[in-house]
């Protein structure tokens, strides 16, 4: 009996102490400590020899210079190339500013690999300028918080480094499968901003489309920009880089790019960047420790063992399968960081998954996407208080604009569950040998 209950007393314990107010990472080595104290049976230096074991993977050297990348490229004012670019394209439709703001997501999420970082720069930009042109505060917060979600789904993406490492799963094939995946939710939070546009009367930002010269002014001014997916994805194809080696190379292309070229970042200015990058890093790889020491005690209690009974027990199909696996995630995500719901779930999920033929890249690029949208989900929604911080306005005013902008997400995240394809199409004509099948 008293094996039985273990794993969920580990559980209810980490859940415990994150309600009380404790820090993820905190909370998990806290509640590993006590019960490794408690328990003869485990010898208290497989703690320090877990945690060392868990950031000693090549792949998570990639993490602190995707950070720097972003951190560079946001600096150094590269948001307001990408307006250039973006409104000439979609600024003449209904609601125009909403769609830029949008479109930028788009972009920046190609440049930065994390929601949250690309969460704020979209409310520091289009929230005062969509409010100035007469937009509600809740849908201008709640659509740069929304449109923030695929700084994690469209490469590069740190969650999905972190997903690769833990998994064992081609970095590289993920950040191909994500670019599909990440445009289908760009145009249908495109289609729900045109609706709301139509019915409140939001005005488009040019009378007419301003034509193809127009666009191609903006790529000019915007393409130094745009090379950074282009060197990191086709570097990895290429076979030029590793993915941690591509990482590297963003970071010092965004430093020339923005030091030398544009001439927008400073010494000064590189000091704090890097500071800064610092302190994100920390966090990240303190967390991939501790959910790794954490991992160890719910397999070292057989947590695996009995998840993969009761999965087996509901269902032995994929596609239901994987619409569980979706659910489960967005339970987690509304309590959980992304970093240890992937460290500490994806381990028992994925051998149950790969049993029944779900493709791992196919569930990465899922779980992935699942865990953006729980950036939106309040308690802890990162993007969503970020974006209302920023905006000054409580997170109850956009709550119901917010969770009606989570409605495309959901449903493209549940396409992409049902229909593999959708992910797997690009990785399978790109770069076949990485994704086996």
């Amino acid at each position: 009996m008293w094996e039985a209950v273990r794993p969920f007393l580990v559980i209810g314990g980490f859940f415990a102490l994150v309600v009380l107010g404790y820090p993820i990472s905190f909370a998990l080595a806290l509640i590993s400590l006590l019960f490794m104290l408690l328990d003869p049976s485990i010898a208290l230096w497989i703690m320090v020899q877990r945690a060392i074991a868990g950031l000693d993977s090549f792949v998570f050297m990639a993490i602190p210079f995707f950070v720097l990348t972003g951190k560079i490229m946001d600096t150094g004012g590269v948001s307001e190339r990408l307006v250039s670019l973006a409104r000439p394209m979609v600024g003449h439709i209904r609601g125009g500013l909403a769609h830029v703001t949008v479109v930028v997501g788009m972009f920046f999420a190609g440049i930065s690999g994390s929601s949250t970082a690309e969460s704020a720069t979209l409310s520091t930009v289009f929230i005062p300028a969509m409010r100035r042109r007469g937009y509600d505060a809740a849908f201008a917060t709640s659509l740069a918080a929304a449109a923030s979600t695929m700084g994690i789904i469209i490469p590069p993406s740190i969650l999905m480094v972190i997903y690769g490492a833990v998994a064992n799963v081609s970095v590289g094939a993920m950040f191909i499968g994500g670019f599909i995946p990440g445009i289908l939710i760009g145009l249908s939070l495109m289609a729900a901003a045109y609706v709301v546009a139509r019915r409140r009367g939001y005005p488009p930002e040019t009378e007419r489309w301003l034509g193809a010269i127009a666009i191609l002014r903006g790529l000019r001014e915007a393409a130094l920009s745009l090379l950074v997916p282009v060197i990191v994805v086709g570097g990895i194809v290429g076979g030029v880089f590793t993915p941690t080696e591509a990482a590297v190379a963003a970071a010092l292309y965004a430093l020339i790019l923005t030091a030398l070229v544009y001439r927008t970042v400073t010494a000064a200015m590189l000091m704090q960047i890097l500071v800064e990058t610092a302190q994100i890093s920390a966090v990240i790889l303190f967390c991939v420790s501790t959910a790794t020491v954490f991992s160890y005690l719910l397999a070292y209690y057989k947590l695996i063992a009995l998840v993969e009974a009761g999965f087996r027990a509901v269902t032995q199909d994929p596609i239901v399968l994987m619409l569980l696996i979706v659910l489960l995630f967005i339970i987690l995500g509304t309590f959980l960081d992304a970093t240890p719901a992937v460290l500490i779930f994806v381990p028992i999920l994925q051998p149950i998954a790969e049993a029944v033929g779900i493709h791992p890249v196919h569930m990465g690029v899922v779980v992935v996407m699942t865990m953006a949208l729980g950036l939106l989900t309040l308690p802890y929604g990162l993007c969503a208080l970020t974006a209302c911080a920023i905006a000054r306005i409580p997170l109850a005013d956009i709550f119901k604009m917010l969770h009606l902008l989570m409605i495309p997400i959901m449903l493209i995240i549940v396409l992409c569950a049902v229909f593999p394809s959708l992910i797997l199409v690009l990785p399978k004509l790109i770069v076949p040998a990485w994704v086996g099948r």
